[in-house]
């Protein structure tokens, strides 16, 4: 299990986050969502031990993040962050092969695991093509094949991914395609936590979930049970209906047209 507890975090005189619990499960994928400004990338950031909070703590199967070494964090966690800039022209087995950097296994396992996560994300038929001249979509792609490759490996204990908003930039076809495939790795004892920026697609492939607001939590629980009015309206201040997709059998939101919950009176000299 991937634990933070009373996560707090200042950045000058300003409390980003403000005593913050978080639990990633083997098996399950928990989404975070939130306004913008709600703190959710820093919560990623402290998660993922590239940003120290200034008080509480974070375990990963139960060890503190803290003891870990470089090398022993990078085989049981990985990270897609919302943009990599790749410099150079590697091609895209290349890209994916970094995945693998921290592992000691032999060269055919290599190979396999790299064969199972292209194929799996779609990018086999591209390998060797320069990474640089992909769309945007393909590149993402290419970057989660390289995250699943970090923790492809059947081991006795739990692995997780954290996703910053991997599909902000995608078209809804291959936002689809990216959550469906992190919910389909949460079958190899992988725990996905995702910041989302679509409620409706949180709801939709999330099984816990996270209301963020102001760097507190608003609501958490089960996926469809805090999916409620009360809630989306608290955390984004914006009126909006909820409504039941029989297809996917499960909640989905439409905004009002007068969506602003609260509006700041301004003030007139």
């Amino acid at each position: 299990m991937y634990q933070a507890l009373s996560i707090s975090l200042r950045v000058r005189d300003r409390l980003i986050l403000n005593n913050v619990d978080i639990t990633i499960r083997p098996g399950k994928f928990t989404a975070v969502v939130g306004p913008n400004g709600a703190g959710k990338s820093s919560l990623l950031k402290v998660l993922a031990h590239e940003q120290r909070a200034d008080d509480g703590e974070v375990s990963i199967n139960g060890k503190e993040i803290s003891t870990y070494t470089s090398g022993e964090l990078s085989l049981v966690r990985a990270v897609l962050p919302q943009s990599t800039t790749v410099q150079f022209a590697f091609s895209v087995m290349q890209i994916v092969m970094l995945g693998r950097h921290a592992h000691r296994t032999l060269r055919s396992e290599n190979e396999r695991i790299l064969k199972e996560v292209m194929a799996l994300t779609g990018v086999e038929a591209f390998r060797d093509r320069n990474y640089m001249t992909l769309s945007g979509g393909e590149k993402q792609r290419v970057q989660l094949a390289r995250v699943l490759a970090q923790v492809w490996d059947e081991t006795v204990y739990p692995r997780y991914i954290l996703l910053d908003e991997p599909t902000s930039s995608l078209d809804i076809a291959q936002q689809q395609q990216i959550f469906g495939l992190a919910r389909q790795v949460c079958e190899r004892n992988i725990g996905v936590m995702a910041i989302v920026h679509d409620l409706n697609q949180a709801v939709q492939f999330a099984d816990h979930l996270y209301f963020l607001k102001d760097g507190k939590i608003v609501a958490s629980g089960g996926a469809r049970e805090v999916f409620t009015k009360p809630n989306i309206e608290e955390t984004f201040c914006c009126r909006v209906n909820v409504y039941h997709d029989p297809c996917n059998n499960c909640p989905y939101i439409i905004p009002e047209r007068e969506t602003f919950v609260y509006t700041p009176k301004l003030k007139i000299n």
